[in-house]
């Protein structure tokens, strides 16, 4: 009877409180109010323990319907069967069971608060010890009674208001009960999608709030279950996004990427300090998903996105660049795949909020791998030798690098907002890590540029160094009209090693030109005129007494400067020319080239006191720091003087000169004629 009378609607029903109240004056009367108090505990949480047994196997007899339907096999045991249910029906099952529960909790907390509200107290002293016992039984059910000494039990027992301590039990045999639920489905749910974790979570914690709220005890035992399963989940999604993202750079092609238009929202909104309300949108929820759910093999992950890419082209367009605060910047396939790991963790860190921590050390870990793992295959020279098995690493390969990093760098500062959103103001010294992972994005980054010049360099000093020898500016001056001759209108008509300078510095311009933003166009091409313009007289006076193989017909002539003044001019025309024709390359910056004064001082035209006016113009100097997309970069001062391979360069040719390839990393095996080279074809 008295069980009956727990309902929710207990405390608003006049008439069930009156029989409550004759019940109890009847128990006191009889002296039975401990033992009604015991016998009602027990009663609650036999409910309890009924009403998830019920709602269980229910749930399991339309599941074991379902795989009959499927021609699947039903095993018999309970927990058998619940491992073996679907994500959707697990849900629905809890759902279920989170309901009949706080219904029963409801019940009960009606009842405690009518007790408290008519200062009713449900014990008798008398028979205290007798109860002891039953109330021990009962805590041993709910999994309590072990940590409970005799002493322990009785003043449970005696306490003001009994009903206490049958809520506090029935919420405790209930949140325990949850939890071993989800302990059954652990291994499944460390598998599953963010967007599926997500609804696990919520549902779950709301039900763990509601409970807490109605007992006044914390469901610790739930709690620490279901961080536990949350820990796992991430811990397998960063375990397969790691795979992925290795799997992806090793097969990449290095060719531009079209950019969907959820791709670029994303990128948008993470600009925007709304990368966390992604998540509240059902279709990047469902881009979540794809990305934690398909990870599992690297190559479905890859024709996942190939198919995803096709049907949104279909229905969305696409753009060949993706845009970050007004730069547009072009990407390849494994970028998009980082940016989009980042964001899915960044939503993890705003969604999981007790896991923020361990959020951060997963995005650094993504991105340092990124970092080395492009800097192995492209200046490593390891995609040559990778399942994308390239057959030389050219100008544009390390063009889309730059565009990659420059892009990186300038939404790492987002990535770091976003996070920090998320930690409490004594945690945020812990996103220092992102501070350096964007220094070494950085560093990356100046290698690249650097490496442009290297690349040059290789031809000019191995390539086209060895036709030097074979000019004689003097006979030139004879045969040859200048462009001061007697049409005046004919164009200069260079010597093959000039020739050649202009012919391959244009070619990595016409390469660059269509791959770099702007401003690394005019960082790399000063870094190009600075080393040509101090190499070009070291070159020439390195010749001066060096003489080609020996052949059949007897040694070749040595190179000798021009010592008649018309040879002289011929030179210093020819010189001229060519830093005018490097000048007029659209988008660099002109640059006040020395090389004229430098071979005029050797020789003997003026001085060696005497100089033309040397240097770049103001707006790039030589060790100027500038910032692009807020990297520091910095022109060297010096480059290369010596007529040696230049210093800390991994492309070199060999010695012969036919060919350009990395001593350390064996880049490419391209013929290094100085008229086509193929580091600095586009394709």
């Amino acid at each position: 009877s008295w069980q009956s009378l727990s309902s929710s609607s207990f405390g608003e029903n006049s008439e069930k409180q009156a029989i409550a109240k004759k019940l109890i004056n009847s128990l006191a009367l009889c002296k039975k109010l401990s033992e009604t108090n015991v016998l009602y505990t027990e009663r609650l949480c036999d409910v309890i323990k009924t009403t998830v047994k019920t709602t269980v196997q229910e749930c399991i007899a339309d599941a074991v319907v379902l795989m009959k339907q499927q021609q699947q096999l039903a095993v018999g045991s309970i927990a058998i069967n619940v491992t073996n249910m679907s994500f959707d029906q697990f849900m629905d099952c809890l759902d279920m069971l989170f309901e009949q529960i706080l219904g029963e909790i409801k019940g009960a907390l009606s009842v405690s608060r009518f007790l408290r509200q008519e200062g009713i107290i449900l014990r008798d002293s008398a028979t205290t010890d007798d109860s002891s016992s039953v109330t021990a039984k009962v805590l041993a059910d709910v999994g309590g009674g072990s940590a409970l000494d005799e002493e322990a039990s009785i003043s449970v027992v005696s306490a003001s208001v009994g009903s206490s301590t049958a809520l506090s039990l029935a919420s405790e045999l209930a949140h325990k009960s949850v939890a071993e639920l989800l302990r059954i489905k652990k291994d499944a749910h460390s598998l599953i999608g963010l967007e599926q974790m997500q609804r696990l979570w919520d549902a779950c914690l709301s039900f763990t709030v509601e409970l807490e709220k109605l007992s006044g005890t914390k469901a610790y035992g739930l709690r620490s279950t279901l961080l536990a399963q949350t820990k796992a989940f991430v811990e397998r999604k960063h375990e397969n996004n790691m795979t992925a993202l290795v799997s992806a750079l090793d097969s990449e092609k290095w060719t531009q990427c079209d950019v969907s238009a959820e791709r670029q929202a994303s990128l948008t909104r993470l600009c925007a300090g709304r990368a966390v309300l992604s998540t509240a949108s059902l279709s990047s929820r469902r881009l979540c998903s794809t990305e934690t759910t398909d990870l599992s093999s690297s190559t479905e992950y890859k024709a996942n996105h190939d198919t995803s890419s096709t049907l949104g082209a279909s229905k969305r367009e696409t753009s060949p660049e993706a845009e970050v605060e007004g730069t547009n910047y072009k990407v390849v396939w494994s970028c998009l795949l980082l940016v989009e790991m980042v964001l899915s963790d960044v939503s993890c860190a705003a969604h999981f909020q007790t896991l923020a921590t361990n959020m951060i050390s997963k995005v650094v870990e993504l991105l340092r791998l990124f970092n080395t793992r492009t800097s192995q295959l492209v200046l490593g020279a390891g995609a040559i030798h990778s399942s994308a098995k390239l057959k030389s690493i050219n100008a544009k390969h390390l063009a889309l690098v730059t565009q990659c990093l420059g892009m990186m760098i300038a939404i790492l500062p987002h990535i770091r907002a976003a996070l920090m959103a998320q930690l409490p103001s004594k945690q945020h010294l812990l996103l220092s890590d992102l501070d350096k992972v964007k220094q070494d994005y950085a560093d990356h980054l100046e290698k690249v540029l650097t490496k442009f010049v290297t690349i040059l360099g290789g031809i000019v000093e191995h390539g086209l160094a060895p036709l030097i020898v074979k000019t004689d500016f003097d006979q030139r001056s004879k045969t040859v009209r200048d462009e001061q001759g007697d049409e005046g209108n004919a164009i200069a008509s260079c010597s093959p090693f000039f020739d050649g300078v202009i012919s391959n510095t244009s070619k990595m311009h016409q390469v660059l030109s269509s791959l770099l933003p702007p401003e690394h166009l005019r960082d790399v091409f000063s870094r190009i005129f600075l080393y040509l313009d101090q190499k070009i007289p070291l070159l020439y006076s390195s010749s001066i007494g060096s003489s080609s193989k020996v052949n059949s017909d007897g040694p070749k002539p040595s190179f000798k400067y021009p010592t008649t003044d018309k040879g002289k001019d011929r030179m210093i025309i020819e010189i001229n020319y060519v830093t005018e024709c490097l000048n007029s390359l659209p988008g660099v910056t002109a640059w006040n080239f020395t090389v004229s004064s430098a071979l005029k001082r050797q020789l003997g035209m003026i001085n060696s006191h005497e100089t033309d006016a040397p240097g770049p113009p103001p707006e790039v100097s030589v060790g100027l720091k500038t910032t692009v997309n807020d990297t520091m970069i910095e022109v060297p001062e010096k480059i290369a003087t010596s007529n040696e391979s230049m210093p800390h360069t991994p492309l070199e040719c060999s010695e012969n000169g036919s060919r350009i390839a990395s001593s350390q990393d064996r880049v490419n095996h391209t013929e290094c004629n100085g008229q086509d080279n193929q580091l600095l074809e586009s394709n």
